[in-house]
């Protein structure tokens, strides 16, 4: 209610939000702590985003995702809660997985203090090894509930106590601090890595409950695609809960599938889901494509084809002889991928600048140069893949 005064104010306006994230909540106006298991059904409230759409006001949907700096860490999002409708695009390593499990083997789930003391210990564990390692990115840890991550403060606190080389990832004064939250208060942060605390698992009796909180309850899967989607390199999910644990026979909750689900995404050693699809393994679109990926091979190259999950794939990819898991270059065509880009700045500006500053080196390859004179086309590609590798950061764009 408090956006009726300005809306009535205004001859237009714009309303910007993500009905598959979570909507504003009556948790944030509390003042005293809450039981996530006690949350109402009906916690999730109507949005005035939801008003609006209902009342049928034009809709635009913003379709580009930017953060994810590789597919892995937003395609299970894009494909469970967003139809596979985002644009999303490739990194230039050849292994497209940013989303790893680490398995606490020795983790129990404490339901008197709703906490995982191992768990907890394991996560505390690596963030400071990292800060130490890698000052360079940033770190988020995110929990399921408060008593985790209430945890997880005080372990913390313990190690800078003991460490105080990693207090420059604390200060108030950088914007990237380091940050530990649950569910109900991550939504819009981000980091370049996100360490994931699942807490839930076997109790000490061996048994597991089905109970996961805020999963539970209406609106559950929408905490998840908060949580899935706020890391801009790397999510490791800590967790002493193995996928095959969740009977789904014992819980109706879409957000207890698609915590299952996504636990078995992220123990894949590979970004690849035979059952769900989450990456394209696509063939050569084009008898240009063909023709090109046919002659550099002959040449020595190894040449992947339709790298990306989304719409937007990079045509062909040749691997790095000296260094197979990343890409020496991506091959643009004037095929399908170029005639289905909505607008010339699209085609030739906005998709190149996007690769370009995920690592990519990007030619474009005419079909008409190619159909004019191939043997001389060949030629100058394999000169400038011989350059882009000679060289290591050397980057070209043919026009």
């Amino acid at each position: 209610w408090d956006a009726i005064g300005t809306l009535s104010r205004g001859n237009q306006i714009i309303v910007a939000g993500d009905s598959k994230q979570m909507p504003p909540s009556n948790f944030f106006g509390r003042s005293i702590e809450y039981n996530e298991d006690e949350l109402d059904t009906d916690e999730d409230l109507e949005s005035i985003l939801d008003e609006l759409t209902a009342s049928s006001v034009p809709t635009l949907r913003l379709n580009w995702h930017y953060r994810s700096r590789c597919e892995s860490l937003i395609a299970f999002s894009n494909h469970k809660y967003y139809d596979g409708t985002l644009v999303t695009f490739p990194s230039s390593k050849t292994n497209q997985k940013s989303v790893s499990m680490h398995y606490v083997k020795n983790g129990l789930y404490e339901k008197g203090g709703r906490i995982n003391r191992n768990e907890a210990i394991e996560i505390v564990k690596e963030c400071v090894k990292r800060l130490q390692t890698t000052k360079e990115k940033s770190i988020g840890i995110v929990t399921f509930n408060s008593e985790q991550q209430k945890l997880i403060e005080d372990l913390l606190e313990k190690e800078r106590e003991t460490h105080p080389e990693i207090e420059y990832a604390f200060s108030p004064e950088n914007p990237n601090a380091v940050f530990v939250k649950n569910l109900e208060t991550v939504q819009g942060d981000e980091r370049d890595i996100i360490l994931f605390s699942v807490t839930y698992g076997i109790d000490k009796e061996g048994k597991v409950s089905m109970n996961f909180g805020p999963l539970n309850k209406t609106g559950g899967e929408r905490r998840l695609n908060v949580a899935f989607t706020r890391s801009k390199y790397e999510m490791v999910i800590f967790s002493s809960l193995m996928p095959e644990q969740i009977d789904l026979t014992r819980t109706s909750a879409k957000g207890a599938a698609d915590l299952k689900a996504f636990l078995q995404y992220a123990k894949q050693e590979k970004y690849i889901s035979e059952n769900e699809n989450l990456i394209n393994i696509n063939k050569i679109n084009s008898d240009f494509e063909t023709e090109i990926a046919e002659q550099l091979s002959n040449l020595g190259w190894t040449v992947h084809s339709q790298i990306g999950s989304s719409s937007f794939k990079i045509d062909l990819a040749f691997v790095n002889p000296d260094n197979p898991n990343v890409y020496i270059a991506g091959i643009q065509c004037d095929g399908n991928t170029y005639k289905n880009c909505a607008t010339a700045k699209d085609r030739d500006k906005i998709r190149h600048s996007v690769y370009q500053g995920l690592g990519w080196n990007i030619i474009q390859v005419w079909s008409v140069d190619w159909l004019i004179n191939k043997k001389n086309a060949v030629v100058n590609l394999n000169i400038q893949l011989n350059k882009l590798k000679n060289n290591g950061n050397y980057s070209i764009k043919i026009k």
